[in-house]
């Protein structure tokens, strides 16, 4: 997965390395961003979208993916993609392990 900012229709994300990890022990951990969607372009899809693409993508390259939730109400939404609360001291720290998608295609 490329880092950097990605689009899909109105919405953004920005994907990078996690800044207090370091470099060298980074491997499959990529951390999600500057998740914007407009205001007067939310509840129409476009983040639960791109959001659906990036799990999606992740999910093949085996990668965990690492988001802060600013609100309650972004919380419970990173958790309909399986996103899981590990701190919620202060900041809400969420991550998603990789689904394995093994036989499910091709079998």
């Amino acid at each position: 997965m490329k880092t950097g900012t990605v689009t899909l229709g109105n919405a953004s994300i920005h994907i990078g390395y996690s800044g207090i990890i370091k470099a060298n022990k980074r491997g499959l951990l990529r951390e999600l961003s500057e998740f914007n969607v407009p205001e007067e372009r939310r509840g129409k899809g476009e983040g639960t979208a791109l959001l659906t693409d990036l799990c999606e993508q992740a999910d093949l390259e085996g990668l965990v993916l690492m988001i802060t939730a600013d609100t309650p109400r972004l919380g419970y939404f990173y958790a309909r993609h399986g996103f899981v609360t590990v701190q919620d001291e202060g900041a809400i720290i969420m991550a998603r392990m990789p689904i394995s998608t093994k036989g499910e295609a091709n079998g």
